[in-house]
């Protein structure tokens, strides 16, 4: 943006909403969770068990998209968007998976290096790394350098998402929305 105005932020926000790409269904993974007879708990029950399904119900309850964003900033970078119900973990975040390394002379065994920004539960930004084991052997493993907010910033009251944003409704300033 050219400031920090929120007309200059949210118009932005715009101009790159304008470059994503039509969406096609070869785009996108559809899924519907199934009972797991192996597991314990809510595990055991399907979205098709559930009394106020309708039988038969074909409702996907997973969804995993390909976003592409036609500009120069943004040009052939994937931004993939998972999201379904009854998953393992209830949380918001983005992941930000870097390019391998030409060359690799570790045979395949790194991961690639990885950018992640928590935004719920627990707001961090951490950096997944493959990193020389320490002493004369010659591995890799994977580490993080982490900043969790609530262990980082302990006697700070950090406002969750939604209390920022009324606390923005309340003071007039628009910047954390998108104009319509």
């Amino acid at each position: 943006p050219a400031s920090v105005h929120p007309v200059d932020i949210r118009n932005e926000k715009v101009k790159v909403l304008k470059c994503v790409n039509t969406l096609h269904l070869s785009d996108v993974v559809l899924g519907q969770y199934v009972a797991d007879p192996n597991g314990e708990g809510e595990a055991l029950t399907g979205y098709l068990d559930d009394p106020t399904v309708p039988e038969g119900s074909i409702t996907p309850t997973y969804a995993a998209a390909v976003l592409r964003i036609n500009n120069e900033r943004w040009d052939g970078v994937p931004f993939i968007l998972k999201c379904g119900k009854a998953l393992n973990e209830r949380k918001a975040e983005v992941r930000i998976q870097f390019e391998d390394v030409p060359g690799d002379i570790f045979d395949g065994k790194p991961k690639r290096n990885e950018l992640v920004i928590r935004v719920q539960p627990g707001e961090a930004l951490y950096c997944k790394l493959m990193v020389k084991t320490p002493g004369l052997a010659f591995d890799m493993e994977e580490t993080e350098l982490d900043l969790t907010y609530m262990h980082r910033y302990e006697n700070v009251q950090l406002p969750d998402a939604y209390e920022r944003l009324i606390l923005d409704v309340f003071c007039g300033s628009q910047m954390h929305f998108v104009r319509s």
